[in-house]
């Protein structure tokens, strides 16, 4: 588990990190970067994708958090794979922080501020917060993280999308609704 962190990590940082290097060359405001640069998040295991690309804008660019996030959340959208929950990546918290301790940072400043508005949407719902948190139970939640940054969220066919937005992601499509979408992927009939 720990070196495939590490590789997943190693990869989209390098990819994030040339796309924003790439973008630079021709583009001076990097407010405009989703005009040009979009990041699919294939499956959960690129996710971490968001967390890097806040760490550029804030860390490198020296955007305070609110910019950053509008910019993050208009450059990545995800595209679920798969129905069953249990397969949705999760990373051991102890892990994931002593690994990542900067991009773990900044997904529990994500996660502290998407609860705000669950809280806010929900009083006194525990169970939305729990079903819901990126961080809870000692895990790091890929998916949640995605929906949550992500300007649109897909299945790979009208089936799948309808049992992501009914059962397993249920509370984030009642949240946001508009996020939702289908791309049928694949082989369709004529």
């Amino acid at each position: 588990k720990e070196l495939r962190l590490k590789q997943q990590y190693f990869f989209i940082s390098a990819s994030v990190q040339r796309a924003v290097a790439k973008y630079k060359e021709n583009h001076s405001d990097i407010h405009k970067l989703p005009e040009k640069v979009i990041f699919q998040l294939n499956d959960t295991h690129p996710t971490v994708a968001i967390a890097e690309l806040m760490r550029i804008l804030l860390d490198v660019e020296g955007l305070e958090w609110d910019e950053a996030w509008d910019i993050t959340t208009k450059c990545c959208a995800y595209t679920n794979h798969t129905i069953m929950s249990e397969a949705l990546e999760k990373w051991p918290i102890e892990l994931f922080s002593r690994l990542l301790p900067r991009i773990y940072q900044i997904v529990e400043e994500i996660n502290r501020r998407f609860l705000i508005e669950v809280e806010r949407r929900y009083p006194g719902n525990y169970e939305k917060v729990k079903k819901m948190a990126i961080i809870f139970d000692g895990q790091v939640k890929m998916a949640h993280l995605a929906i949550v940054a992500g300007f649109s969220v897909n299945g790979v066919a009208r089936l799948h999308t309808e049992i992501l937005k009914n059962q397993e992601l249920r509370d984030f499509y009642e949240m946001m609704p508009e996020k939702f979408n289908n791309k049928t992927n694949g082989i369709t009939q004529r």
